[in-house]
């Protein structure tokens, strides 16, 4: 028997067919950060009358659906789409497997992530509540659903303000529902900066903000690199670590002081831009360098045999940024850190 994982994977893999391709997602992890990025929704009788209408109209619905030829993820495309909860309940799940509730959720999830419209987003949570009802999201089902909601970005088409009140919105009727965050991937978060009332919730709920991926560093990086420190200072309260992860081997701060790379701006700037685009590198890098220390990150960036040893005043003088060098070693960084670490091996 297929898993509710994969059976809500393949009601989601026909939502990509009948709705829309989604969109190229861009790496926005550390590989294509800095300058890489340049080389890379009466009564009585009148209550008689009102029940018997909606008896004939369902009915009439029942009869509908009979006749519907469509394939039934369509179906369910189409009455998640219009947040239609009476066709929703008339699905029979005995019927056909698509219709269980594990297996429309994802597709409601995506429907009232990314296709926004005032009018019928309160009836499409409402389709949503009913089905989150009726299925177990304490599970595998539940934390996909909330990375789905991690990861809203990468696919909606539509003004990311326009979607962040609605994936809040699902994500506290997910967790409200039982599903646990412990196993959603943070560092892959769109959008996390400008949300934090989303960012709060999914720690609360079991999200480690340290967490990072193949192709993603954790969040806090990310957060730096976008200057993003009112973001960072919120995260780091939230329990991120303030010398944030590495790549490569080497740590986050000396991955910042990396993005400032003399010579390569040098074969990348005009020479009349030079100067003026270097002093803005230095000072930039400088800033999120600062702040990064001010949170209680390692002047030495944890330089030890596992990360070559590298310090971040050794990566400043090799990208020749001798300015951030100086400014390190009045910090308080020891020049020959990195040396004594590579002599005890």
């Amino acid at each position: 028997m297929q898993s509710i994982l994969t059976r809500t994977a393949a009601a989601l893999l026909s939502l990509a067919v009948f709705v829309h391709a989604p969109a190229n997602a861009a790496d926005d992890g550390e590989k294509c950060e800095g300058f890489q990025r340049l080389i890379c929704t009466p009564r009585a009788m009148a209550a008689s009358a009102a029940e018997a209408i909606a008896s004939a109209a369902e009915a009439v619905g029942n009869v509908a659906e009979t006749i519907n030829f469509k394939k039934p993820s369509t179906k369910v495309v189409d009455a998640t789409d219009d947040g239609d909860l009476a066709r929703i309940k008339r699905f029979d799940a005995s019927k056909d497997a698509s219709y269980a509730p594990e297996n429309m959720l994802g597709i409601a999830a995506d429907t009232y992530l990314t296709r926004p419209d005032p009018a019928k987003d309160a009836k499409r949570l409402a389709v949503l509540e009913y089905l989150a009802d009726k299925a177990d999201l304490s599970g595998e089902l539940g934390t996909m659903l909330l990375q789905q909601t991690v990861n809203q970005a990468y696919f909606t088409r539509n003004d990311p303000q326009e979607s962040w009140p609605r994936r809040l919105a699902l994500a506290r009727l997910l967790v409200a529902r039982g599903a646990n965050a412990e196993g959603v991937n943070l560092s892959t978060c769109d959008y996390c900066e400008t949300d934090n009332g989303f960012m709060a919730l999914m720690v609360e709920h079991g999200a480690n903000p340290n967490v990072q991926s193949t192709n993603y560093s954790a969040l806090l990086n990310r957060f730096l690199r976008k200057d993003q420190f009112d973001a960072a200072k919120r995260l780091i309260a939230l329990g991120a670590d303030p010398n944030g992860s590495t790549w490569g081997k080497r740590s986050m701060l000396v991955r910042l002081v990396g993005e400032c790379d003399r010579d390569t701006m040098l074969k990348l700037a005009s020479p009349d831009k030079f100067e003026g685009e270097w002093q803005k590198c230095v000072a930039q890098v400088t800033a999120r360098v600062e702040f990064a220390l001010g949170q209680g990150a390692d002047l030495h960036g944890k330089a030890s045999a596992e990360n070559d040893c590298i310090t971040p005043y050794d990566a400043a003088l090799e990208k020749k940024n001798t300015e951030l060098a100086e400014r390190l070693r009045k910090l308080g960084a020891d020049p020959r850190f990195g040396a004594i670490c590579r002599s005890r091996g």
